[in-house]
């Protein structure tokens, strides 16, 4: 699979499955990774295949940051990338960054991934819309809010580098949308259990950078043009142990910036769902509605957590297809 050469980056040129309590999948080859290789050229997307594009140059001093910090976790993940998935024909021009789940703890597209191995299934379910696929590998463990076990309580990182890494891959999806073959105003994110968490932090935080701006993919935007949240965790006072939880259940996490900017939002969760309760996406979308943006929910009755993309004969089979709709309707499709 032929890769860009990070250098060539700025000239030339957001899907989990867990929450800060779910129990974190086995390492995969997409989890515990080295450093990619450079190749010797840029090349265009791949009709067979996707490219994959590391975030960060290796000098950067984020990327570094990001070695020391994990330099004691035993499957880090230092160097992260995204995958593009290129639409095959009849594309829209639009693009989806996907963050996959893992609790923070791991990015979970490994063979049984209901996201399909890394990241495939969702990828082939969006680029057969005629929507380009984002796959993004961010850093793991513990890179975002995260369920300490012994401690029993749950934490927030020093360096929040899962959010660097997302919103540097919008960065640099929308800095060389024409050489992807994207329009940079038909750019969304979507995330599933961690990585809907990820999703919600990116379509709310584009205001700030997490990070000092390293070259010019740097001068994009980062707020998406729409975000679909997929059963998404850590979105409640809960995670930041506040006490009583009944109280805690029904606050929005102070991580979430709210305001009349965020881009229209699709909220997709199952009622009994017993990892990321569906009051979660509840709680997100009051708040959304108070001050006006456009939101909509659709919650399933069956389904439970982790469904991806993947059928089960429960009611969650609809929500690929009521997406889509929600999409059309949106005039990204």
């Amino acid at each position: 699979i032929p890769r860009l050469m990070m250098s060539l980056v700025p000239a030339l040129l957001v899907v989990a499955l867990a929450s800060c309590t779910e129990r974190p999948p086995l390492a995969t080859s997409a989890t515990a990774q080295s450093p990619p290789p450079t190749p010797a050229s840029p090349a265009p997307p791949s009709v067979t295949g996707p490219i994959e594009v590391p975030l960060w140059p290796e000098t950067s001093q984020v990327l570094q940051d990001g070695i020391r910090e994990l330099a004691n976790e035993k499957w880090a993940a230092t160097h992260p990338s995204f995958l593009l998935y290129a639409p095959k024909a009849n594309t829209s021009r639009a693009a989806v960054l996907v963050f996959p789940g893992g609790g923070y703890k791991r990015v979970a597209i490994g063979p049984a991934s209901t996201l399909g191995p890394d990241g495939a299934d969702v990828c082939r379910w969006l680029t057969d819309a005629g929507m380009t696929c984002i796959l993004v590998k961010y850093r793991v463990p513990n890179t975002g809010c995260n369920w300490n076990p012994v401690t029993r309580r749950h934490e927030q990182p020093r360096i929040p580098m899962a959010l660097q890494d997302a919103q540097r891959a919008m960065s640099i999806v929308r800095h060389n949308a024409q050489a992807y073959g994207i329009d940079p105003r038909r750019i969304g994110v979507m995330g599933f259990s961690a990585g809907g968490n990820l999703a919600v932090l990116s379509s709310t935080a584009f205001r700030t950078r997490a990070y000092a701006p390293i070259d010019a993919n740097d001068e994009a935007s980062l707020r998406p043009d729409f975000a679909i949240p997929v059963y998404p965790g850590h979105m409640t006072m809960e995670h930041k142990n506040k006490t009583p939880k009944a109280v805690a259940a029904q606050e929005l996490n102070t991580d979430i910036v709210i305001s009349a900017d965020i881009p229209p939002t699709l909220l997709i969760h199952a009622r009994d769902d017993d990892v990321d309760p569906v009051h979660y996406s509840q709680v997100y979308e009051r708040e959304l509605k108070r001050v006006g943006v456009a939101v909509d929910m659709r919650l399933y009755d069956t389904g439970r957590h982790a469904f991806g993309v993947h059928k089960q004969g429960k009611d969650t089979d609809r929500w690929t297809d009521d997406a889509l709709a929600w999409l059309r309707q949106l005039g990204m499709l």
